[in-house]
């Protein structure tokens, strides 16, 4: 009996030290809103603050560009595990320091802007606000639904140079993730 209950305490451990939400570190959420536009849009707005450890500053420092994920998910708060999404999106925005012209760089992939900056605070403060992002159309969900909205952020380790690639893996200074923001919607 003794040795059931030592066993389900290891489990528990190994899942709390696995869990995203044990692994979160650099990312947090100082302001997230959801509102209605003129043209019935659902858009999000939000201030998210990344504070870099001195592994991943250095690397940055050194030219090595890291890409970060926001990602923004709508589900159907009673939804199955196997139901799809509502709405998914996922933006991927690369930081880089130029060292030639001694600027921080930061390109949307998705829309292929590039904005530079004198300093890594003022590239990471753009990095992080999100203004009048558009989730979806209030006309295509169902008012008599409540909705589930999901927000987080990372530091996408594949999108690394691939030398770098096992290291970050294995060392924690490497996982920069936000923890969940989720909250009930009604529209």
């Amino acid at each position: 009996m003794s040795m059931d209950i030592f066993v389900r305490a290891i489990a528990v451990i190994v899942m709390l030290a696995l869990s995203p939400a044990g692994l979160a570190d650099g990312v947090d959420f100082r302001r997230v809103a959801l509102t209605l536009n003129d043209d019935n849009m659902i858009l999000l707005d939000a201030d998210i603050e990344f504070s870099l450890n001195e592994t991943v500053a250095e690397a940055l420092d050194n030219g090595v560009p890291l890409t970060f994920e926001t990602h923004v998910q709508m589900r159907r708060a009673d939804a199955w595990v196997w139901e799809s999404d509502v709405v998914e999106h996922r933006l991927r925005t690369v930081l880089q320091y130029r060292p030639l012209s001694a600027m921080y760089e930061l390109r949307d992939l998705e829309g292929a802007r590039r904005y530079s900056f004198a300093t890594r605070d003022a590239a990471l403060n753009t990095l992080g606000r999100i203004v009048g992002m558009p989730i979806i159309g209030r006309d295509a969900l169902d008012l008599d639904e409540d909705y589930l909205v999901r927000l987080n952020v990372r530091l996408d380790i594949e999108a690394l140079p691939i030398p770098m690639r096992p290291a970050a893996y294995l060392k924690r200074d490497w996982r920069i993730a936000s923890d969940p923001w989720e909250w009930r919607l009604r529209p």
